[in-house]
């Protein structure tokens, strides 16, 4: 598993689900006690608030540490990471932008997932702390074909 792709491809999409989660927490907490509304009372809503809150923060630990990882790599690999997974930019495009071959896409893509990857463990986030904070969510692990 390429987790450190994974991890990359999701970074936003975790940061709008700590927005979502912000809103609902919102809700909740403007949302006035009513026996009706709240299965626990006051003392659920004040749980509920609580998952909500804990659900921001995971997600934004998430993003933070990808968008510090990547603050971490060169700034042409940083570039090329981003052009392809986030924006996606065809590879072929991006030789041809650059007027280079296509195997030197590759290799240089290569050299930046490893620098991306290595950043991450030196964050202390490597496969096994990905499974075990992150393992039960379903990501978008493979990106679509066109």
């Amino acid at each position: 598993m390429n987790y450190e792709l994974i991890m990359l491809r999701n970074a936003l999409r975790m940061k709008r689900c700590a927005e979502k989660f912000r809103e609902e927490m919102e809700h909740i907490a403007l949302t006035s006690y009513n026996t009706w509304n709240w299965r626990d009372g006051t003392m659920g809503q004040i749980e509920a608030m609580a998952e909500a809150r804990d659900r921001i923060e995971k997600c934004m630990r998430f993003y933070e540490i990808v968008k510090n990882a990547l603050l971490v790599l060169p700034k042409g690999y940083r570039a090329l990471l981003v052009a392809v997974y986030l924006k996606k930019i065809d590879k072929k495009v991006l030789a041809k932008r650059f007027d280079i071959s296509l195997s030197t896409v590759y290799r240089k893509l290569c050299r930046a997932r490893n620098s991306l990857s290595n950043a991450l463990k030196g964050m202390g986030c490597d496969e096994e702390w990905f499974l075990a904070n992150y393992g039960d969510y379903e990501f978008e692990e493979r990106m679509p074909r066109r």
